[in-house]
C-alpha cells in the first residue's frame, strides 16, 4: 500500500514496551487514528517531547488492510513549534485538560478538516497570547460545540434560564437540567466572549470554576459515554 502523509494533533500517548509509544492522534485527513512510535525512549532517538499533548506533527506511515490495526509511524517531525504552550505552568495545565477532553469526545469515524483547523488555529493563538489568556479553555469548549452539533440556540437569549438538556434559553424553569438566572447570565456572557490577541479576561476565578462545571455537565449530557476528565480537578485548583 502507498505511504500516507498527514498532519496530526497528538491527543494521548502510552508507553509500549521499553522504547516505544502508542500515540493517539486527530489527523487532518483521516480523523482519529492510533499509531506505534518506535524507539522513542531509545538513547539514540529519544524524542518524547514530539508527542506532548496537542503537539502538531507531520507523520508518514504505511496503512494496513485492516483499518483497526495499529500501524508504525515511519517518520515524524514537528509541524509547528510552540513557544509557551508546554512550558507555561497555567497553559500546560489547560493543554493537558483539553487533550484529555478531546480524547474522550472525538470518535474514530470522524474526519472533519474544519474541526482540525479550528483546534490548530485556537492553539496557535493560545500560544501567541502572552497575557489575559485565563478564559481560553472556556471559549474553546463553547466554540467546539459548533463542530459537535450542540452549540447553544441563542434565539431567545433574553430569557432568564438556559436548558442544558435541550440547548436553548427559556422563560420557564421546566427541566432538572436548567441553569439558574445567575448561571444563565454567566453562560450568556461566555457565548459572547471573544478570544484574540487583543481580548481581556472577562471572568474572575470563581466564575471560571462555575462555568467550567457547567460546560462539563453540558458535554456530559450531549456526548455518549462521556466521563469527567481526570485533569478537571487540577484546573479547579489552578483557578481557585
Amino acid at each position: 500500500m502507498k505511504e500516507i502523509e498527514t498532519k496530526a494533533i497528538v491527543l494521548s500517548s502510552l508507553k509500549y514496551g521499553d522504547t516505544s509509544l502508542i500515540v493517539r492522534c486527530y489527523t487532518e485527513q483521516l480523523g482519529l487514528k492510533s499509531f506505534i512510535a518506535k524507539g522513542v525512549f531509545s538513547k539514540k532517538k529519544r524524542n518524547t517531547a514530539l508527542y506532548f499533548p496537542l503537539n502538531e506533527i507531520d507523520i508518514a506511515y504505511k496503512p494496513k488492510s485492516n483499518d483497526q490495526q495499529l500501524v508504525f509511524i515511519k517518520s515524524a517531525q514537528a509541524a509547528y513549534y510552540y513557544e509557551s504552550l508546554h512550558f507555561h505552568p497555567v497553559k500546560s495545565a489547560i493543554v493537558f485538560f483539553l487533550a484529555e477532553l478531546l480524547n474522550l469526545i472525538l470518535k474514530a469515524e470522524e474526519h472533519n478538516e474544519d474541526l482540525y483547523q479550528f483546534i490548530k488555529q485556537s492553539l496557535v493563538l493560545f500560544d501567541e497570547k502572552k497575557e489575559e489568556f485565563a478564559d481560553f479553555h472556556l471559549v474553546f469548549l463553547m466554540n467546539l460545540t459548533h463542530f459537535l452539533g450542540f452549540y447553544p440556540n441563542d434565539d431567545n437569549e433574553s430569557a432568564q434560564y438556559f436548558d442544558l438538556e435541550n440547548g436553548f434559553f427559556s422563560e420557564s424553569n421546566s427541566s432538572i437540567n436548567m441553569l439558574n438566572p445567575i448561571e444563565t447570565q454567566l453562560f450568556k456572557k461566555l457565548l459572547n466572549t471573544p478570544f484574540d490577541l487583543e481580548s481581556k479576561n472577562h471572568f474572575n476565578q470563581q466564575q471560571r470554576g462555575l462555568l467550567l462545571e457547567i460546560l462539563v455537565k453540558y458535554y456530559q449530557i450531549h456526548t455518549n459515554n462521556f466521563k469527567k476528565p481526570n485533569s478537571l480537578q487540577v484546573l479547579h485548583e489552578l483557578f481557585s
